[in-house]
């Protein structure tokens, strides 16, 4: 597990395993199966992902992964925020909306589940900055066409909205380990608290609090990655103890606060 020094927009996980479970909060995760098959559940859709087959898992719903007959397979996957998918596939030219969905995850397409290997492969080792955001850029690019991402339809929001949308997200974030309350946002914002709650799920497709608790894991994986202590980055991001803290890191990512900073720390913990 890593991030790129020349992109840390994305996440980069590669390895083996029998089973996975992720709430995504506002990230989308892709990847390429390899070696064995995997069962996966989406709400209550169900699908064998076979071995070169590529991920593509939007925020909309949770998400599992179980092995076929208990062989683990291989896989290697990319964690992007919406956000950050919009900024890497958009430009004066072609802009890609937040909100994106792929109402069909799997995508059966040799080329671009090889270009994504390859692509991968490539973040592993130094590079330069041009060279990893004009792959990336591409192979996103190339993926919401083939893939048929489509953006959800939602009512038009006028410019105060977004105005409150931003100041709202950007507070969350900036206080990640204060316990905002609702009027106290809404405050910030400047609209009222029931127009901002519809403002958030119209927009995100999360409830304030959930947005929150996103902006809280973003930064205390970031604070992991840094070498932080989980001790430390709880306190700091807001969660009430540890163990709320591996709580909901868990069920957004599907490891451990523990396990997420041995990976980029292997001695930590020990």
């Amino acid at each position: 597990m890593w991030r790129p020094p020349e992109e840390e927009r994305v996440l980069l996980m590669a390895g083996r395993t029998t089973h996975y479970a992720v709430e995504p909060r506002g990230e989308y995760v892709f990847g390429v199966v390899a070696g064995e098959p995997m069962c996966a559940r989406r709400g209550r859709e169900r699908r064998v992902v076979r071995p070169g087959d590529i991920v593509a898992w939007d925020p909309s719903q949770t998400h599992a992964g179980t092995a076929v007959d208990g062989r683990p397979w291989a896989a290697r996957l990319m964690v992007v925020e919406a956000a950050d998918l919009a900024a890497l596939t958009s430009d004066q030219d072609t802009e890609v909306p937040a909100g994106l969905a792929f109402p069909d995850p799997v995508c059966e397409d040799p080329g671009l589940a090889a270009d994504f290997v390859r692509l991968h492969v490539i973040l592993e080792a130094p590079t330069t900055r041009l060279q990893a955001e004009e792959g990336l850029a591409e192979w996103l690019a190339r993926l919401t066409a083939r893939a048929g991402a489509v953006r959800p339809a939602r009512p038009p929001v006028d410019d105060r909205d977004e105005r409150a949308l931003r100041v709202a997200r950007d507070y969350l974030a900036g206080h990640a380990d204060r316990n905002i309350g609702l009027d106290e946002l809404a405050a910030a914002a400047g609209v009222g608290k029931f127009r901002l709650i519809r403002l958030v799920r119209q927009r995100t497709g999360l409830a304030p609090h959930a947005l929150q608790i996103a902006h809280r894991i973003h930064t205390a994986r970031r604070m992991l990655e840094a070498g932080h202590s989980i001790a430390e980055t709880a306190t700091a991001t807001g969660f009430a103890d540890q163990s709320h803290l591996h709580r909901h890191f868990r069920r957004s990512l599907g490891i451990t606060p523990g396990e997420y900073l041995r990976r980029f720390h292997p001695a930590a913990g020990r």
